[in-house]
């Protein structure tokens, strides 16, 4: 296979990013995206019904735009010789290299923790589902307990019970038991107090049980052990702690974050390594206004698009352009009380209730996916790093 620009990972950083750079480099170099699956998992859904029916397949739509596919597990790099190489021994070589693994879940540090469910993934929310259909079927008074009120964990416990009840019934979906519990003393800790009123009169509308400043000792698939009470037993536990950057970013000379993240350039080019550029929940980089860019969709969007352009720029010869992001915003699901749109990095809620579901469910369904009928040429051309031109084409 020819070098030149790679592409390791799959999500939407690495979606994107090789948009990005098949846009500026075109015929002058081959640009190839290596991913475990050919498949975009639309992660910031793995909290609601049928997680089995959210992923995009990437190979259509990566042939349309003239980028390469190869199906494959990155395993290790070759720094000085400019090369990966596969779990298969195979080696791919690069003139330019984006590391766009994305991140895993930080399982809390208690034995047991690695027997619990979690979302993290298609394959496991599938098999918390799995969990949930069979709950359904043995147990008359379901019980959940979430670990983590984070943002996941708090989506996750109020959209339970319409899962229960889509597969077990209402009346069984109104007896079960959702418990959702923290190490931190306030829900969503990293949200901040704009939004948390509205976030706790929700899970309490929706009958959830909050157990914060929890200290757990031990973890199973259906018990909770605490270090100051009893033992929470239930039918699943499901976990949510938080995320940090996927461990193959770990092999990118370089400093790190807190998250494991590699500190990057402005251009996203990590300075101990400078053919390889680190883009997505793997990249700790600078917003453009001092805040750091988050692990979230909404991010990993624009971190993409960055990455592959001054990947392909920077092959070329040509000047690169300094990451930016224009805005953030926060838009929570709340369940059955609507959602919460939350403006800038204080978070200043701009509106909550019913009608700001219809806008949740537009990102989810609509804003985040690629579209999927586009030519290759509107693929490409919604690559632009520049957001007025990242339009959607009518539908």
């Amino acid at each position: 296979m020819a070098e030149g620009v790679l592409i390791v990972g799959g999500g939407f950083a690495g979606f994107w990013a090789a948009l990005a750079a098949k846009r500026v480099a075109g015929s002058r170099a081959v640009v190839t995206l290596v991913s475990r699956e050919p498949v975009l998992e639309i992660r910031p859904r793995l909290y609601e019904e049928h997680p089995e029916q959210l992923g995009v397949d990437l190979r259509p739509l990566l042939e349309r735009a003239g980028v390469a596919f190869l199906q494959g597990e990155a395993a290790t790099i070759d720094v000085k010789r400019r090369g990966v190489v596969l779990s298969t021994g195979q080696r791919l070589g690069y003139q330019r290299l984006v590391v766009a693994t994305g991140s895993r879940m930080r399982r809390p540090p208690v034995p047991g923790a690695d027997t619990a469910y979690s979302i993290d993934t298609m394959s496991e929310a599938v098999a918390f589902d799995r969990r949930l259909q069979q709950i359904v079927k043995t147990s008359g008074n379901p019980s959940i307990a979430i670990v983590g009120a984070g943002f996941t964990g708090i989506e996750l416990a109020l959209e339970l019970r319409d899962r229960l009840a889509s597969h077990g019934g209402e009346a069984l979906a109104e007896r079960a038991r959702i418990i959702l519990l923290d190490r931190a003393d306030t829900v969503g800790p990293e949200l901040g107090s704009g939004p948390r009123a509205t976030i706790e009169a929700a899970l309490a509308s929706a009958r959830v049980e909050l157990c914060l400043s929890a200290n757990i000792t031990r973890l199973a698939v259906s018990r909770i052990t605490l270090a100051t009470s009893s033992p929470l037993d239930v039918d699943a536990v499901v976990i949510t702690t938080g995320m940090v950057a996927a461990s193959f970013a770990a092999q990118v000379p370089g400093e790190r974050d807190g998250l494991g993240r590699v500190v990057v350039e402005n251009t996203l080019r990590a300075p101990a390594a400078p053919d390889i550029f680190v883009t997505g929940d793997s990249a700790a980089a600078d917003t453009g206004n001092g805040h750091r860019a988050l692990q979230s969709c909404q991010h990993a969007l624009q971190l993409g698009r960055f990455a592959g352009e001054n990947a392909a720029r920077d092959l070329l010869g040509m000047p690169m352009v300094p990451y930016s992001q224009l805005r953030y915003v926060t838009c929570l699901d709340l369940g059955r009380s609507g959602a919460v749109l939350t403006q800038g990095w204080e978070r200043a809620v701009a509106q909550a209730g019913p009608e700001t579901k219809a806008l949740k469910q537009r990102i989810n369904r609509t804003v985040i996916y690629p579209p999927l009928d586009a030519p290759g040429d509107t693929l490409l051309a919604l690559s632009s790093t520049d957001p007025a031109q990242q339009q959607r084409p009518a539908s």
